[in-house]
């Protein structure tokens, strides 16, 4: 189980060392502050998960603090500690958005079970919300490439404790196949932590993924719990770990071989069960025999291999996706749903893509954002020059010739006669007929309506 941050916020010296000692013993990573001014400090360095506050602190009203708290960590449980017979102030907190209360003095019994309570509420809403996301992580597509990426998920998301490496060029969506990894089998409503390892200088990746204890160095102020931390009993994603430092690569080894950290500054080490999902967009091979990404680790990441592929080497899935995020982009700007011209079709199905899933998406954006409401196709005069410029058999006016034989009827003319053949070959049946030429029956069933093929029977 994840650690949970438990803050509390008590200037009676007695009660707060108490609580601390108590909740420390329970498990919790506790944080304890005697006054407003202190607590404002501490918001600026972490975000707190359970809050045991008082409602009169030195300095003013602990309940002047509540909102602070709660825009800083919109999930957290604020359990408000007032004297005896101080109801009004209770209906106050409630009414401001308090989770609960306790009357002082109160066991330390009642404490536990009040965290626990506020512990279990977060784990619930945070998995509320991990299902409310997966719910829009989809794999559009139904080419043979993009099946074989569905059969990985399905094999793999039992196995928590594999390590699987996603390799792809960028676009190709290695993020979504995480996310669905993470949304399923042994990891399914754990939190799901992302990080690039190329965007974070190398001197602050440390502590991002291990965290530090108040006082490590200069500067730690308070304590970090780390995103190996929070990603406990969930998923973590190592985006671009071929750009990880080479120092560090040795400390991520340790970790994946031990699933045990110690934050720096700290004596103790925690357990940590969850899924590693790592991505790269480069050749992690090449840079291990270059000496530049450790051997060791490139064997312990690579335990689940899986290739994404290119959109260009996915066929028809390119109308699909486009389908897929018209009808997305409709519903969220409020505008009737776009379709794609037959010309337009064409160069999307020729284009090569090579910024792949999130080209065409920022692409369809762009298309929306700009085209005319009263226009509901898109055509080539919609397409940016550069994208026609890539493509053979497009005169310099973005139109299809009308004379001579451009690339595009030549290729028809070749997929025509390889349908019918492999159809005649196969007595009409459609699906070993897809089956043969690499395709879903979708993709074919499509391709044969473009040329004008009865598309009934089997």
């Amino acid at each position: 189980m994840r650690i949970i941050r438990l803050w509390i916020v008590e200037d009676e010296v007695n009660l707060a060392r108490g609580l601390m000692r108590g909740f420390a013993a329970k498990g919790y990573e506790v944080e304890t502050c005697a006054s407003l001014a202190e607590l404002g400090a501490l918001l600026v360095e972490a975000e707190p998960e359970v809050v045991f506050l008082d409602v009169r602190l030195p300095d003013g009203e602990g309940l002047t603090a509540l909102p602070h708290i709660l825009r800083r960590s919109p999930l957290a449980k604020v359990i408000v500690m007032t004297a005896f017979g101080e109801s009004s102030l209770v209906v106050r907190a409630i009414k401001e958005g308090a989770w609960n209360y306790l009357d002082k003095p109160f066991p330390l019994e009642a404490g536990y079970n009040m965290a626990f309570r506020a512990s279990e509420t977060i784990s619930l809403s945070r998995r509320v919300r991990l299902l409310e996301e997966g719910k829009k992580v989809t794999l559009a597509g139904s080419s043979c490439a993009l099946d074989r990426v569905r059969d990985f998920i399905e094999k793999v998301a039992p196995h928590g404790e594999a390590n699987v490496l996603l390799q792809g060029e960028s676009g190709t969506g290695k993020e979504v196949v995480a996310r669905l990894i993470g949304g399923s089998g042994a990891s399914a409503g754990g939190e799901f932590v992302a990080i690039n390892c190329s965007s974070i200088p190398e001197n602050l990746l440390e502590a991002e993924l291990f965290g530090y204890r108040k006082g490590a160095y200069t500067g730690a102020s308070a304590d970090k719990t780390g995103l190996v931390q929070v990603a406990d009993g969930g998923t973590l994603f190592l985006d671009e770990i071929g750009d990880m430092p080479f120092q560090l690569q040795q400390k991520l080894l340790r970790f994946l071989d031990s699933r045990t950290i110690r934050p720096l500054g700290s004596s103790k080490e925690h357990r940590i069960t969850l899924r590693v999902i790592c991505a790269t967009c480069v050749d992690l091979e090449k840079r291990t025999a270059e000496g530049r990404f450790r051997s060791d680790l490139y064997y312990r990441i690579s335990m689940l291999p899986l290739h994404l592929p290119p959109l260009r080497e996915r066929g028809d899935d390119v109308m699909e996706l486009a389908a897929t995020f018209l009808a997305r982009l409709a519903s969220r700007l409020g505008r009737p749903l776009l379709t794609v011209g037959g010309e337009a079709e064409q160069v999307f199905l020729s284009y090569p893509w090579p910024g792949n899933v999130r080209e065409l998406k920022n692409l369809l954006e762009r298309i929306y954002i700009l085209k005319d409401p009263s226009d509901s196709t898109i055509r080539l005069c919609d397409l940016p020059a550069e994208m026609l410029d890539a493509l053979p058999g497009i005169d310099e006016t973005g139109e299809f010739p009308s004379g001579g034989e451009s690339l595009q009827k030549e290729m028809d003319r070749i997929e025509n006669d390889l349908i019918r053949r492999a159809l005649e070959k196969n007595g009409g049946n459609r699906t070993q007929t897809a089956r043969d030429l690499g395709l879903s029956r979708y993709a074919l069933l499509r391709r044969m309506q473009r040329h004008g093929m009865d598309t009934g029977g089997r």
